[in-house]
């Protein structure tokens, strides 16, 4: 982990902060830009499209999978 100054712009995901270059899917590692939506399931973080895919194939095994929790990215 790695120390943020305090001149530097960070992305946050509830009460995670990220480094700009930080911030991406941890599927597909694509970086997430300012207005993506993601999910930040189990402290990691997920574009749309991977998350729906997930949710796809899990509701086809259990259909009692608990969401993620949805966000919108935005620069600080």
């Amino acid at each position: 982990m790695e120390k943020i100054a305090p001149t530097e712009f960070v992305m946050r995901a509830l009460e995670c902060v990220y480094h700009l270059g930080c911030f991406c899917c941890c599927v597909c590692e694509r970086q997430l830009r300012k207005g993506d939506e993601f999910v930040l399931k189990e402290g990691q973080l997920l574009c749309k499209g991977d998350y729906e895919k997930e949710k796809d194939l899990l509701s086809s095994v259990s259909p009692d999978e608990s969401e993620g929790c949805w966000g919108r990215a935005g620069i600080s």
